[in-house]
This record gives structure tokens, sequence and C-alpha cells, in this order.
């Protein structure tokens, strides 16, 4: 028999790794499902893995009632669609909570940034609107680039660059005609500045209001098939590099202010003229599989463990930087065009690179395929690894290269 349970809101994806993280330790995990469907956009996972399966009809009281009965000693959540379940379950249930207080700040875009900026926290201009009007006459007042996106959603889906009030409005049309990916009704978008600057990504823990760095990213950004801004690389950078420090003290003032005291975060912020903003914070572990146990020796995942059933393990050791084995990325292949994909050209040139580690093909030969515009789009990604960092960066610059209208054999 176990020692602990664990409850953990929709383990998908990535955050199915927390059966493994805390049954290494003794824990079990039951998995509580946000939905009587599964979230948009998630594969099934193997049921049998956990030692109990909720589902959430829309009742948290009974929900909670179920879930007390069998004595978690956390509820954590998995990804996005999980963040407000998890907060009203751990709060009934006198668990470590963020509580419901400001639930709506860790998920809604627009709550976000005004919750930031009413607790002293430099932050970005914005508008929330359904109006085309109002839209329009703020981008004016604006006099630069407008970032207009649905208030609930991921995967980059549904943000458009706007260098005109009138893309503005265009875009706000778009969003009300389609809904999220969630398959939401969108009344109303969030309109925020354009903010100039490379982006970071930070990924942290925190048990009782101490916040723990796990890992950094740098995001490299191209622009293409009319985004702008279209991520296709992300390089794990060491925790005394700069300006990693300054993004961390940001950081932790971004987790006190959103009421981050327990769990994982990922936060996007970019390094501006004007110093750190925050782009979006999420109250979760992040959702791409960074190899961070291998390339640290812990992770998002293990500082969860020590966070939830070794509280005293966590803060005996938080506060020290990681220590980087050696220089990693991920990137992703960017598609040009639709049609049926009849071949990539120069895959074996990308393998031959010096870095080159592996390689995921997301869209095989003799399948439909559509220009990349989100993160969900790649018909490829690979990941990179050197002891060297420049080796590491000319091979990143030769995928760019390789990478385009060439690489791809279309009808």
């Amino acid at each position: 028999m176990s020692a602990f349970r664990v409850a953990v809101v929709d383990a998908f994806g990535a955050a199915h790794g927390h059966v493994d993280a805390f049954g290494a330790v003794g824990g079990e995990v039951v998995q509580v499902q946000s939905t009587p469907e599964l979230p948009f956009g998630v594969d099934p996972v193997d049921e049998a893995r956990f030692s109990r399966v909720l589902v959430h009809d829309g009742d948290v009281d009974a929900l909670a009632a179920r879930l007390a009965a069998l004595r978690p000693v956390a509820v954590v959540p998995g990804r996005e669609t999980g963040v407000e379940l998890a907060d009203a379950l751990s709060e009934r249930l006198e668990l470590p909570t963020n509580g419901t207080r400001l639930s709506a700040a860790r998920r809604d875009k627009y709550v976000q940034i005004e919750t930031l900026r009413a607790r002293g926290v430099p932050a970005m201009r914005q508008l929330r609107t359904a109006d085309e009007a109002e839209l329009r006459a703020w981008h004016e007042q604006l006099t630069g680039v407008a970032v207009v996106k649905p208030l609930r959603s991921y995967w980059g889906d549904g943000v458009s660059f706007c260098d005109t009030p009138e893309e503005s409005v265009a875009a706000l049309r778009r969003l009300r005609s389609r809904g999220t990916v969630h398959g939401e009704p969108i009344e109303e978008v969030v309109a925020q500045e354009y903010l100039v600057g490379a982006e970071y990504i930070l990924n942290t823990v925190s048990s009782a209001g101490v916040h723990q760095l796990t890992d950094a990213w740098r995001t490299d950004r191209i622009t293409a098939n009319g985004v702008r801004d279209l991520v296709v690389a992300q390089v794990l950078m060491r925790s005394d590099e700069q300006p990693v420090p300054e993004l961390a003290a940001y950081g932790r003032r971004v987790l006190d202010a959103l009421g981050i005291r327990h769990g994982a975060a990922h936060l996007e912020i970019k390094l501006t003229p004007d110093g750190p903003r925050m782009v979006e914070a999420g109250a979760r572990m992040s959702g791409l599989p960074y190899y961070t146990a291998e390339l640290l020796g812990e992770g998002q995942l293990e500082w969860i463990v020590d966070a939830y059933a070794r509280p005293e393990r966590f803060r005996a050791r938080a506060g020290r930087g990681y220590r980087r084995r050696h220089a990693f990325a991920w990137a992703a292949l960017v598609a040009p065009a639709a049609g049926r994909l009849v071949r990539y050209r120069a895959l074996d040139r990308v393998r031959e690179l010096e870095s080159f580690r592996d390689l995921t093909m997301l869209i095989e030969p003799g399948s439909p395929i559509g220009p990349t515009t989100y993160d969900r789009g790649y018909p490829a990604t690979l990941t990179l690894a050197h002891p060297v960092d420049a080796v590491l960066q000319r091979d990143l610059n030769t995928v760019r290269y390789l990478d385009g209208a060439g690489m791809y054999e279309i009808e």
C-alpha cells in the first residue's frame, strides 16, 4: 500500500509524469478529470496507472466529498484546464492551496495583468473589450503594435499581431466567429501592447510562499506565414547566466502578486528596454518535455514532489541555482504551405548536425499539411545537445537555414 495519495487535476500529456514522480517516493496519484469529456487537444492516458479516477460533473462540493474520502495530502493542477478546479478542491479540503480568491487572475489573461499592476508589479498596457469602436480607439492611442487574443486559451492559438486599428478589429471579428481551442464561445478579447524584447520562460515550484527556479529558457522566434513571433526554439540557460537573475527576481514578484504560494508555475517574460514584463503566467507545470531531470538532475516534477510530500527537504534546498550539465535546445520546423506532404528534402542533413539528438515527426509524408501558425502546427520537432554552447547555436542556425520552402515537397 502506498504511503500517501496526491490528486492531480487533468494529469494528461506531460502532467502524466506526476504518476512516476510521486510513485518514486512511495505515493500514488488520483486522477481528477475536470470535465466529463476529455479536455480539448489531449490524448487519453492509461487510467490503470492511477489509484482512482474521479470525473467532475459540475458539482464541486460533491467531488470534494468523494475526494476527501481518499485522504489525499495535496491537490495539484496538471495542466491549464485544471488550475481553477485544483484551487477549489484544495481549499475545500483544507490542504496546501493557492485558494480561490485569485483563481481568475491565474487563468484570465486580462485579470492577470491587471492584478500585477494593482500590486505594483510593472505590466503592459491592455484593454478588455467586445466593442469594435472601443478597440479601434484604444489602438489609435497605443501608437504601436497590438496583440489581440482570447481571454482563456493556450498553445498560442488565436493570437494576432496587429499593426493598425483596423487589423485589431478584424482579429476581434475572427475570434468571435470561431471560439477558443476548448470550444468555448468568445465574446470579449484582450488587446495588449506588443512588448519589444527577447522572450524567456521561467519554470518554478513554490512551497508555502518559498519560490524555487527550476529551469530558465530563451525563446527564439521568427516571422512566418503571416505570424509575428512564431516560436521555433527554446534554449536552456544556466541559472547564473544573464539575464536569468533579473528575470527570476521579477518572477518572484509575479508569483506573490498572483497568490501562487504552492506548486508549479510557468512564466513567459519579455525583457524590454524598460525592464522585465510579464506576457502571461500559468499556475501549473510546463507543458513541454524539456528533459530537465536528465539535463539538470531534477526538474519541475521532482521539486513538485518535495513541495507537497517532503516540504522540509524543499525548504532545505530552496534558493540554490540549478546546474546545467550541457547546452540543450528544443526546436521546431515550420511548414510554409498547404497540401499533401510528399517528403522532407533535408532531414538527413538535420540528423547529421553535430549536436543532433532526436527528431519527432508530427506530420508524416503522405499526410495533409498546412502552414504552421501556432504551437500545435509544427510538422516536426527536434532536440539538440552539446557540451559547447557555440556549437549548439551554430546548429540551431543551420536548422533555420535548412528549414523553409525548400525543405518540403508538397502537392
